[in-house]
């Protein structure tokens, strides 16, 4: 069963952090946010939220995947510098993609693993 998206944060993260630019809205699942004080307890420093919620509108706008899981509060991109793919990864992420120095995106999509490389 799918857990739905609700406002809501963490020790390490608020709500604000994970708003759409468009709409204001923000969501995330709180799986996602136990994924990400994982991470961030694993690099050890703080971990800006490059993109976290996106509206439909937003998604569009920014050329975001049809299905993407930052649509459903499932996925948040943060600063590729301050964190690997295997950082992710052994902090239980389920989707890892990175997009070279930009970003690291973390999702905890419904399914199996997920790996890819944007261009």
């Amino acid at each position: 069963m799918t857990e739905p998206p609700v406002p809501t944060s963490s020790l390490h993260f608020r709500a604000a952090e994970f708003a759409c630019p468009h709409c204001g809205e923000s969501f995330v699942r709180p799986r996602l946010l136990h994924v990400l004080e994982r991470l961030r307890e694993r690099t050890g420093h703080p971990l800006p939220i490059v993109s976290g919620y996106r509206c439909p509108v937003h998604n569009r706008a920014v050329g975001g995947a049809r299905n993407s899981q930052h649509v459903y509060g499932s996925a948040a991109d943060i600063p590729s510098h301050l964190a690997t793919v295997h950082d992710a990864e052994m902090s239980g992420a389920v989707g890892i993609g990175r997009k070279g120095l930009w970003a690291v995106h973390v999702d905890v999509r419904d399914g199996g693993p997920a790996r890819w490389v944007y261009r």
